[in-house]
């Protein structure tokens, strides 16, 4: 079992109900549990995700939020809203505004646009309650203020708190659940599927299925050191976590800081793309992160390309390339993105990410400041004037999406 080398804590997890549904609903003037309603963009097929769908369509006819369009059935009636990404951010902010009404920003976590921790030990005295009480406090604030439904996991740590909201919360009549180790053990030893508990992907179950483990309790028993030989880093926290334990706090999440320094970018695209298409998008891409390069004043080392095929094709192709010296300039870094793209099959494409990694602050000397210079002064010209006050040529081909995507808030309409 493992080691309890640091006292226990009162932590909540607070997530509002299918997020996106119910701040279109509100902007509406509806009930999302009496409301039929979609968020996704219904213009982009019936193969786009479905981002949520109202507490009122899981119910009734069992649809989960993540589903793409053509997976609801076409016979439930509902209404379609275009997904507006900066209101949702807008409310977002306003609950968070709710928890400072009670709660210090160093004791909150913000773990998702709609999901926050909340180290609730040091209000128990100051308000007389117990965590519970405190997360139903929070809870009627959020829905005075906003309308906005929420529940409430409450743990002896973190994961305890995550693992009660998840699995436990929704169908507490009040939406809080509570979970102490003891609780956990008796309560979530044998729940399945195992992937239901956090930091458990499909990826990982299938890993412990092969091993013949399927609960946790299969896992609390197999050993520590057999795990971290079988999962590496992983392997330490899906012991304890099997054993209910958690010595990670909120204070620790914001000292950390990354040693290892990347910029990423990734699109799925909205069709297939045959090769040649896609080599629009990705110089698309390469283009708008070089220019953050020079923003931050940073030098990349080592370049990465994914390509993820259509569906049907189920492959995949994943290659990096360590560059002869740090990098700062679009010209050059196309030239070698090119060379990575003479690896990609001319097979239908529907995704495609880049990094730069190995980022170095760019102190030495340029070899070609005035290169440099002209993307500075683009940055410059684009803050003032906007994303699309500057653009490559290559943008206004019909298969580029850069223009489209300056307009967008996490890849959707504002």
């Amino acid at each position: 079992m493992c080691e309890d080398v640091i006292s226990m804590g009162q932590y909540l997890c607070i997530d509002l109900k299918s997020f996106y549904a119910s701040c279109e609903c509100i902007m509406r003037g509806l009930d999302p549990f009496k409301t039929p309603l979609v968020v996704a963009d219904e213009e982009r097929g019936k193969g786009t995700i479905v981002l949520a769908v109202s507490p009122y369509l899981k119910k009734m006819y069992n649809i989960p939020s993540r589903c793409r369009l053509f997976e609801i059935p076409s016979d439930v009636v509902y209404i379609s809203a275009k997904p507006r990404m900066k209101k949702y951010i807008w409310y977002s902010t306003k609950v968070y505004e709710c928890f400072l009404k009670y709660i210090s920003a160093d004791d909150i976590h913000v773990y998702s646009i709609d999901e926050a921790f909340i180290n609730a030990e040091p209000y128990l005295k100051l308000y007389n309650k117990t965590a519970s009480e405190i997360g139903e406090m929070l809870i009627k604030e959020i829905y005075n203020a906003l309308g906005l439904t929420a529940t409430c996991g409450v743990g002896d740590n973190m994961f305890l708190a995550k693992v009660a909201l998840d699995i436990l919360a929704k169908h507490s009549p009040n939406g809080i659940a509570y979970l102490d180790k003891n609780k956990f053990i008796e309560k979530m030893w044998n729940h399945q599927p195992i992937d239901d508990f956090w930091q458990i992907g499909s990826g990982t179950k299938r890993h412990l299925e092969k091993l013949g483990l399927y609960t946790l309790e299969d896992v609390a028993f197999y050993g520590r050191d057999k795990l971290v030989k079988e999962f590496g880093v992983l392997g330490n926290d899906l012991y304890d976590h099997a054993w209910g334990c958690d010595d990670v706090k909120i204070t620790d999440i914001k000292k950390y800081k990354t040693k290892a320094k990347s910029l990423s970018k990734g699109q799925v695209l909205f069709r297939d793309y045959n090769k040649q298409e896609a080599k629009c998008i990705l110089l698309e891409m390469v283009y708008s992160l070089s220019l953050e390069l020079v923003k931050k004043n940073l030098k990349c080392n080592v370049i990465s390309l994914y390509i993820g095929y259509s569906k049907e094709i189920n492959l995949c192709m994943n290659k990096n390339l360590t560059l002869p010296y740090a990098i700062d300039s679009y010209e050059r870094l196309k030239e070698y993105f090119l060379m990575l793209l003479n690896y990609v099959e001319d097979l239908p494409i529907r995704r495609i990410n880049i990094c730069f990694s190995s980022l170095v602050s760019n102190k030495q000397m340029c070899l070609f400041e005035d290169d440099i210079n002209v993307y500075k002064a683009i940055n410059e010209i684009c803050e003032k004037f906007g994303k699309n006050a500057v653009f490559p040529a290559l943008s206004l081909k019909a298969e580029g999406t850069l223009r489209i995507r300056n307009t967008q808030v996490g890849g959707h309409c504002e």
